[in-house]
C-alpha cells in the first residue's frame, strides 16, 4: 500500500511586531509613567523626631499649615539614645507630605503638636476636640531638609504686624506668654516671650503691641507690672490694686505716656524699656494740684486718695500756699482717672474712721483725701479742695433725705442704711441744727430702692449692739458688723400703708428715732410714781403677763424732792392700760428661804408689771413696791381653775410656788391662810385655763418641795425633785388616775387634801386627757 503524501508547510515572514507583544509593552509604558509621576509629582517623605508619641495616631494625625492639611503621619518607630534629644529616647514619625509643601520643608522649619489648651488669656487648639490633635508648622528659610526635630512648645512669636519691644525687670512675677498688655485698661497687645539676660541679672520680656495701637508707644512711655493683686502693707495701711481679672490670674502689663513725653519719638522694633513695679514707681501718674483753704494733715508718699473706697492716687508733695493761708498739695493720680478729672470733680479731706470694711488703716494713718470724679467739658489739673467732707452731695443719684435726731449716736459719714437688713443707701454727712437742739443727718437712698420710702416710713438708729440679758440667756443683736463700728440706720413701713402711699419726694424730712421700738410704736405717755428709783434705768420695760407693752423713757424727781416719777410710754393700743383701776408694781429680785423669784432682774434691772383696769382714761398712777396680794374671791372669777388644798402645815410653800403635772408647770400657788378652826392650812392653787381638764374628782396633790433621797444596797442612790425651783421655793405636784377612776371635771373652790409625799402608784398613772387649745407652745 502506498504511503500518503504529507503537504509541506509554507513559511512566510511577518512584517512588524506580533500583536501578542502589545499587552506587555503597554504595561511597561504605564509602569514607566507611574515611576516618573512618583519621582516627579509623588508625596515627599520626611521624618519628625518627637520626645514622646502621646497624641500621635498613625494614618490619622495630620500636619497643617495655614489651616490646610499638607501631610499625614504614616508610621512610627522608636529611636534609642537620640543625639538630637540630648541622648534621650524618642519617637520618629514618618510623614508623607503633599508635593505642594516642598517649599516648607527647609532648614529652620519648626514642628509642634497642637493640643487643646485653656487658660485665662485664651483658648487654643479648641478645634482638636473635634478633629483630634495635629502637627503645626512654622516655615524656615534655609536649604531643603527632610529630617526635623519637633519643639516642645509653640514658637512664641505672635502672628501679625505690630510693634515689638523688650522690657527689662528684676523679676518676672506672674507674667507668662500671652499675658495681656493694657493701655488705659484697653488690651492692646500681649507678652510674646521672656528670658534671662546674658548676665542673668534681669528678665527680658518680649512684648507685642498690635499695629493699630503701636503709635501709643513713645520713647518716653512708662511700663509697669499690673499682674495679680498689688499689695503694700505697713503701719499706714494696706494698698490693693488690680488691673483686670485676666491680669489677676495670668499677669499683665500696663503702659502710659506722660504728658511731657507725648512729643518724644515713637518707639521702634527692639526698643528697650524698664518694667516698673507699679504705676507709682513708674511715675506714670497724672500730677494734680489741690489748694486747701487751711492747713491739712497729709504725709507725702503715705496719704492716699480714694474714690468710693478705691485708691486712685497718692500725695507726692505738700507745702504752704503762697499767702500761708492754706496748703498746696501735689497728688499723683492713677492714669485711669484722666478722663474724669474735670471741672465737676471735687476733692476733700476725710476724717479718720474705724471701718472694718477697709481695715484699720484709716485709724492708724489718720486722715485721707477723697474725690468725687465727674466727667465734664474740659480737663482740669488744679482744684480747690475742702478741708472737711461736704455734709451732702445732691449730685449723687438717688433719693435725698434729711433725718433729724437729738443725738446721732455713733453714726459716721458713709454709714449704711438698711431696709429688711439689705443695704439700700448711705449717710452722706451730718450737721448741727442752727438752734443747737439736734443734728440733721443727710442720707441718700439708691435709685432702685427709692420707691420703698413714703410719707409713713419710720427711720431709727441701729448703731452698736442691742442686748437683752437674763439668767436663761443673753441675746445680742446687731444689724451688721459694719453698723457695729460705723453706725447705721434702718427704716420700715406700716403694713397698712405699704403700696397705698405715694413715694416720698426728694428732700423729704423724717425723724430719726433712737431705736426700732420708739420708731414703730406711737403709744401714749403716762406718769408713774415709784417707791424708789433704785435698780431702775431708762428703757426699763413695762410688762403684762411677760409681754413688753411699754418702756420707761425718763426718771425724774418730784417737785417736793420726796417722790420719784417714771415717764413711761405705753405702746400701741396702750389706751387699754391707761385707765383707772390699772395696777403697777415693781418686779425686783427676791432671794430668801421662803421664796426665790425674779432672779433675771439681777442682770436686766428692775421693771414694772401691770394689770389693766376697766375705768375711765387716766395718765397718772402709783406703783406698788411688790405684786398685789391675790384675793381668793377675785381668783375664783379668773379663767382657769382655783382649788383649795388642805395641808397640815405650810412648809416652804408661798405665793408663786409652782404646781407641776409630770414635771411641767401647769399653775402656781396664789396664797394661803389658816383654816376656820386653825387645825389646818388652806393653800390656794391656781391652774391655768389650758390645763384645767387635768384636775378631776379623784386627782391627788402632794408637796413636791425639797429633795427625795432613796438608798439601797441593790438599788443604789436615787435623788428626785420636781425642779430646781421647787427645791428652793417649794412646789406642788398632782396626778390623776386612769379611765373612769379619774372622775368628772370640777369647779373652782373645790377642796383636796395635800399629801406630804407621793405614793409610788401615783407616778404610774397614765391617763389620756384632752387639753384646751392654746396659741403657742409652752417654753
Amino acid at each position: 500500500m502506498a504511503e500518503p503524501q504529507v503537504a509541506q508547510p509554507e513559511v512566510r515572514r511577518s512584517r512588524g511586531l506580533p500583536l501578542v507583544w502589545l499587552v506587555p509593552l503597554v504595561a511597561a509604558l504605564i509602569a514607566v509613567w507611574l515611576l516618573y509621576r512618583d519621582l516627579a509629582q509623588g508625596d515627599i517623605q520626611a521624618t519628625i523626631l518627637f520626645r514622646t508619641g502621646d497624641g500621635l495616631v498613625g494614618g490619622k494625625t495630620v500636619v497643617k499649615y495655614a489651616g490646610v492639611d499638607i501631610g499625614v503621619v504614616q508610621n512610627f518607630r522608636l529611636v534609642q539614645n537620640a543625639e538630637a534629644l540630648g541622648g534621650a529616647d524618642g519617637v520618629l514619625a514618618e510623614v508623607a507630605f503633599n508635593p505642594s509643601a516642598a517649599y516648607l520643608l527647609v532648614r529652620g522649619s519648626r514642628f509642634w503638636l497642637v493640643k487643646p489648651e485653656v487658660s485665662i488669656t485664651g483658648i487654643r487648639g479648641l478645634e482638636t476636640l473635634v478633629s483630634g490633635n495635629y502637627i503645626a508648622l512654622e516655615p524656615g528659610n534655609g536649604v531643603p531638609e527632610r529630617k526635623f526635630v519637633a519643639v516642645d512648645k509653640p514658637p512664641v512669636t505672635v502672628s501679625g504686624e505690630g510693634l515689638r519691644v523688650v522690657l527689662k525687670t528684676p523679676r518676672l512675677g506672674s507674667l507668662s506668654r500671652g499675658s495681656p498688655v493694657y493701655y488705659r485698661q484697653l488690651e492692646v497687645g500681649e507678652v510674646e516671650s521672656y528670658q534671662l539676660s546674658e548676665d542673668g541679672t534681669e528678665v527680658e520680656v518680649g512684648v507685642f503691641v498690635r499695629r493699630e495701637h503701636a503709635g501709643l508707644v513713645h520713647r518716653g512711655s512708662r511700663f509697669w507690672n499690673s499682674s495679680g493683686v498689688s499689695i503694700e502693707a505697713g503701719i499706714g495701711g494696706v494698698s490693693v490694686d488690680i488691673e483686670s481679672l485676666a491680669s489677676l490670674l495670668a499677669g499683665g502689663i500696663s503702659f502710659y505716656t506722660p504728658k511731657n513725653q507725648l512729643h518724644s519719638p515713637l518707639a521702634k522694633d527692639g526698643a528697650q524699656f524698664k518694667l516698673f513695679k507699679n504705676f507709682e514707681y513708674a511715675d506714670a501718674g497724672i500730677p494734680v494740684t489741690l489748694h486747701f483753704e487751711r492747713g491739712v494733715e497729709v504725709t507725702p508718699g503715705t496719704t492716699e486718695v480714694f474714690y468710693r473706697g478705691i485708691m486712685v492716687g497718692k500725695v507726692s508733695d505738700a507745702k504752704p500756699s503762697a499767702g500761708i493761708d492754706g496748703m498746696e498739695v501735689q497728688v499723683m493720680m492713677n492714669p485711669i482717672t484722666d478722663d474724669l478729672l474735670s471741672e465737676n470733680t471735687r476733692f476733700w479731706m476725710a476724717s479718720a474712721t474705724l471701718d472694718l470694711s477697709g481695715g484699720l488703716s484709716e485709724l492708724l494713718q489718720g486722715k485721707r483725701i477723697e474725690v468725687d470724679l465727674r466727667r465734664g467739658q474740659r480737663s482740669v489739673r488744679e482744684f480747690s479742695a475742702r478741708a472737711v467732707a461736704p455734709e451732702r452731695d445732691l449730685r449723687e443719684p438717688g433719693l435725698h433725705l434729711q433725718l433729724t435726731a437729738k443725738d446721732p449716736g455713733s453714726l459716721q459719714r458713709g454709714a449704711p442704711i438698711h431696709y429688711r437688713r439689705i443695704e439700700v443707701g448711705r449717710v452722706q454727712g451730718m450737721e448741727l441744727r442752727k438752734d443747737g437742739t439736734g443734728v440733721t443727718v443727710f442720707a441718700v437712698i439708691q435709685p432702685r430702692y427709692a420707691h420703698l420710702v413714703n410719707s409713713h416710713s419710720r427711720f431709727w438708729n441701729v448703731s452698736g449692739l442691742r442686748a437683752k440679758a437674763g439668767l436663761a440667756s443673753v441675746e445680742v443683736e446687731a444689724d451688721s458688723l459694719l453698723t457695729l463700728v460705723r453706725g447705721g440706720i434702718a427704716f420700715g413701713n406700716e403694713l397698712a400703708a405699704t403700696g397705698k402711699v405715694a413715694p416720698a419726694p426728694d428732700g423729704a424730712r423724717f425723724q430719726l428715732y433712737p431705736n426700732r421700738e420708739a420708731a414703730l410704736e406711737d403709744g401714749i405717755r403716762v406718769r408713774i410714781a415709784l417707791p424708789s428709783a433704785e435698780g431702775f434705768r431708762q428703757g426699763a420695760p413695762l410688762r403684762y403677763r411677760g409681754i413688753q407693752v411699754g418702756e420707761v423713757e425718763q426718771l425724774q424727781l418730784g417737785q417736793d424732792l420726796d417722790s420719784v416719777w417714771a415717764i413711761a410710754k405705753l405702746y400701741r393700743r396702750g389706751e387699754r392700760f391707761a385707765r383707772a383701776g390699772t395696777r403697777f408694781w415693781v418686779v425686783a429680785p427676791q432671794v430668801g428661804l421662803e421664796k426665790v423669784a425674779n432672779l433675771d432682774t439681777l442682770v436686766t434691772g428692775r421693771y414694772l408689771a401691770l394689770e389693766p383696769g376697766g375705768g375711765e382714761p387716766q395718765a397718772e398712777f402709783a406703783a406698788l413696791a411688790e405684786a398685789p396680794k391675790v384675793n381668793l374671791a377675785e381668783s375664783l372669777q379668773r379663767p382657769g381653775l382655783t382649788v383649795i388644798l388642805d395641808a397640815s402645815r405650810r412648809g416652804s410653800l408661798s405665793a408663786g410656788s409652782p404646781i407641776y403635772y409630770r414635771q411641767v408647770q401647769v399653775g402656781e400657788v396664789i396664797g394661803y391662810a389658816l383654816g376656820e378652826l386653825a387645825d389646818r392650812v388652806y393653800i390656794y392653787a391656781y391652774i391655768e385655763p389650758r390645763y384645767r381638764p387635768l384636775v378631776r374628782e379623784n386627782t391627788v396633790f402632794w408637796n413636791a418641795s425639797g429633795v427625795e433621797v432613796n438608798f439601797g444596797l441593790q438599788t443604789g442612790l436615787t435623788v428626785h425633785t420636781e425642779s430646781a425651783r421647787a427645791l428652793l421655793a417649794g412646789g406642788i405636784a398632782l396626778a390623776t388616775p386612769e379611765g373612769a377612776e379619774m372622775g368628772r371635771e370640777v369647779e373652782s373652790g373645790s377642796h383636796y387634801p395635800l399629801y406630804p409625799e407621793a405614793e409610788s402608784e401615783w407616778h404610774r398613772w397614765r391617763p389620756k386627757i384632752q387639753l384646751y387649745a392654746t396659741d403657742e407652745p409652752q417654753k
